[in-house]
C-alpha cells in the first residue's frame, strides 16, 4: 500500500502573516525583513511573502529589488492580483509608464473590483498627460471604495489638470473628510485657495498641512 505524502504548505499561517504586516506598518522595515527571509527558508514558494518582501524594499526605495521580488511572487502565483498592482506602482515610480500601464490592467481582469488599482491607473493616466482620461478610473475606485482619500486627493488633482478648480477643491475637502490629518489634501486646498485669492483660508491650511 502506498501513503500519499502530506501536501507541503505553500504559505504561512495568519499569526505568521500578521507578525510580518505589524512590522511592516510598523516602519520596521528591517525587523520586517529578517522575519521574511527566516518564513521564505520555511516557505519558499509563498506568493504571499515575496509580494511583503518587495512591497519592503519599495518603501525603502529600493525599486529594482522591490520589482524583482513582486515578478518572483506572480511566477510562484500567476493570478495573485495585488502583486501585479505593487509591481505596477514600483514599475511607475520607476517611469516604465507602459509597462505599469499593463500590470494595472492585468490586476483589473483578475479582481474586477479592485479599487486601487482603478486609482493607480488614473494616477498613470495622469502621468501620461491624460488627465481628462483617468476621471473614469479614479471615479471607479471610489465607487468601488467611497472612503477612499488617496482616489479623493487624486480626482481632485486630476479635475485641477483640466481646470476644474471647484471640482477640485470638493474632492479635497472630502478627503480631509475622510482622513483629516491628510497633509498632502490640506497643501492642495491651500493651493486652489490661492488661485481663488481666500487667502486667509490659504494660510490657515497650509498651516495644517505643515
Amino acid at each position: 500500500m502506498i501513503l500519499n505524502k502530506p501536501k507541503k504548505q505553500k504559505e504561512p499561517n495568519q499569526e505568521v502573516k500578521k507578525v510580518i504586516l505589524q512590522l511592516f506598518n510598523s516602519k520596521k522595515f528591517n525587523e520586517a525583513k529578517k522575519e521574511i527571509y527566516i518564513q521564505i527558508i520555511k516557505y519558499p514558494n509563498s506568493s504571499i511573502l515575496f509580494n511583503i518582501l518587495g512591497a519592503v524594499f519599495a518603501e525603502q526605495n529600493q525599486l529594482d529589488e522591490a520589482v524583482k521580488n513582486y515578478k518572483k511572487s506572480i511566477t510562484i502565483n500567476p493570478k495573485y492580483a495585488q502583486a501585479y498592482n505593487n509591481l505596477g506602482t514600483a514599475l511607475q515610480k520607476l517611469k516604465k509608464i507602459n509597462d505599469a500601464v499593463d500590470c494595472y490592467k492585468k490586476a483589473l481582469s483578475l479582481k474586477e473590483d479592485f479599487a486601487e488599482a482603478y486609482n493607480n491607473m488614473g494616477n498613470v493616466m495622469r502621468d501620461l498627460g491624460k488627465s481628462k482620461d483617468a476621471l473614469p478610473y479614479i471615479e471607479k475606485a471610489i465607487k468601488i471604495n467611497p472612503n477612499f482619500p488617496e482616489a479623493y486627493l487624486n480626482l481632485g488633482s486630476a479635475n485641477e489638470e483640466i481646470g476644474s478648480l471647484k471640482a477640485a477643491l470638493e474632492n479635497y475637502k472630502k478627503a480631509i473628510e475622510i482622513k483629516p490629518d491628510y497633509a498632502e489634501a490640506h497643501n492642495s486646498i491651500a493651493l486652489v485657495l490661492v488661485v481663488f485669492t481666500n487667502f486667509d483660508e490659504a494660510i490657515s491650511m497650509f498651516k495644517k498641512a505643515i
